[in-house]
């Protein structure tokens, strides 16, 4: 980067940060607004409805780990099904509750794959910040902040590591989060757009969502990007998006052991 974008970049970074410090004078939309405004683009985007998602588990390298199928419910739940050489892994999501299973067996502390997407295809401004409050999500916080080159609003908080600091920089891919890393949950929205960016996690699980793309209509993002305390980074790929006929019991924890 020359050393002009390089100053152009900082003056940017400066600017965001002292919007998020002035919020009030800003005038930021309050929560309410903005989840409005998001979940207007999600009915939009064609994805409030249930979806099943083709996927493609890949790390650092862009070497794939898993392949699989993801299914998610905007009342809530989601069921993330991976193959790869271990075996049959499977992810279920019922709100804010995580469980997975290895070949069957239950995993006590299973790595979150598995990203809550029926965020994204939640239709009214009230069902989001439901959903929202049940992951730990601050209702009364709203902001600015920059990820990567998106300028974002963020509803929840910015996490303690990105104190007195302008720009909140991405994750190296394959880079581990410290074990005991402290995190606001939050979701980070682009301005203007509206598309997702990044989500927050109570425990340290942060998805970063990439670039949207069209799947038959369907406008999600192309990848997100899985990290978590003590886990390398990972990528989950979404190659295909479908409309699916998923009833809330297909959601049930008993296909977390049931035969493939």
């Amino acid at each position: 980067m020359s050393a002009s974008g390089g100053a152009w970049r900082w003056a940017v970074a400066l600017a965001v940060a002292g919007l998020v410090a002035g919020t009030s004078a800003a005038g930021i939309p309050n929560v309410e607004k903005l989840a409005g405004a998001i979940a207007d683009a999600n009915r939009k985007a064609g994805r409030a409805k249930p979806l099943l998602l083709e996927v493609s588990l890949r790390d650092a390298a862009g070497a794939a780990v898993a392949t699989g199928t993801l299914a998610s419910h905007p009342t809530g739940l989601a069921r993330l099904e991976l193959r790869s050489s271990d075996g049959l892994e499977r992810h279920l999501l019922q709100g804010s509750h995580y469980a997975a299973s290895r070949n069957g067996v239950l995993l006590r502390s299973p790595r979150p794959l598995l990203p809550p997407i029926f965020l994204l295809q939640t239709d009214s401004g009230a069902a989001l910040r439901a959903a929202l409050a049940s992951f730990g999500v601050s209702a009364s916080a709203s902001g600015l902040g920059l990820a990567d080159d998106r300028d974002c609003y963020v509803i929840g908080g910015r996490s303690p590591r990105l104190a007195g600091s302008p720009l909140p920089a991405a994750i190296p891919e394959g880079t581990a989060l410290a074990p005991n890393e402290p995190s606001v949950p939050s979701i980070w929205v682009e301005l203007g757009s509206f598309d997702w960016v990044e989500i927050d996690r109570l425990g340290g699980a942060r998805y970063r969502l990439g670039p949207s793309g069209s799947f038959d209509g369907v406008r999600m993002p192309r990848w997100i990007e899985i990290a978590a305390p003590g886990e390398p980074t990972l990528r989950l790929e979404i190659d295909r998006v479908a409309r699916a006929n998923a009833p809330a019991a297909a959601f049930g924890t008993e296909w977390l052991s049931s035969a493939p």
